[in-house]
């Protein structure tokens, strides 16, 4: 019994942030071959478990974030970037 504790702990432990690939696929609006491509060339960082791959939502957030300037930046740039036009139309 004590046995199947530990193992039954390491995997129920998992904070709600360690989903699968799909659904890291799914939150981010990619395909599952995209977020595998990602993790083999090692932009993803991924937790293994047993045969499981499982991600850290934020952490994938924050890669994405970074590599690919989206988010937050993402708004700030563009209201930087529609303030040059108005200025060139003007």
């Amino acid at each position: 019994m004590n046995h199947s504790s530990p193992t039954q702990l390491t995997a129920s432990s998992l904070p709600a942030g360690k989903i699968t690939r799909k659904q890291v696929a799914a939150h981010c609006g990619l395909c599952v071959r995209i977020i595998d491509n990602l993790t083999r060339s090692g932009v993803l960082g991924h937790y293994r478990i047993g045969k499981s791959i499982r991600y850290d939502l934020a952490e994938v957030e924050a890669t994405l974030r970074a590599r690919f300037h989206v988010g937050g930046t993402a708004s700030a740039d563009a209201g930087q970037g529609s303030g040059k036009h108005s200025t060139t139309h003007a």
